[in-house]
């Protein structure tokens, strides 16, 4: 047996859960892109939704050498010349909040 309460109630769940599901789907749409930061400053912002292609990017400063590849919807470091290369086997980056850092060339790439 239900009420009167019961259907309201089930409604009211059905219209949040819809709401949620097509706010989720519109963050999930929109675009994509990484921020390059070199010792705390912008260095390059790069469109990853939508791009096509393979693009290299060396960032040189005197503390040493990365070799950037944008390729299709990702971004990764290729090539380091630091001792410990961590930023090298983080891999690919495509999806918002996902970071990789070389310390010792002070280079930061963020997804957002």
């Amino acid at each position: 047996m239900t009420l009167k309460g019961d259907k309201f109630l089930l409604l009211f769940l059905l219209v949040i859960l819809l709401g949620a599901f097509f706010a989720l789907r519109q963050e999930a749409g929109e675009d994509c892109r990484a921020e390059i930061t070199v010792d705390g400053e912008l260095y390059k912002r790069v469109q990853l939704t939508g791009h096509r292609g393979r693009e290299e990017l060396l960032v040189e400063n005197s503390r040493g050498k990365n070799l950037i590849i944008i390729e299709e919807e990702s971004i990764r470091v290729e090539e380091a010349d630091c001792p410990d290369r961590i930023c090298v086997k983080t891999g690919r980056l495509s999806q918002p909040g996902e970071t990789t850092a070389c310390l010792p060339h002070k280079l930061l790439i963020e997804v957002k």
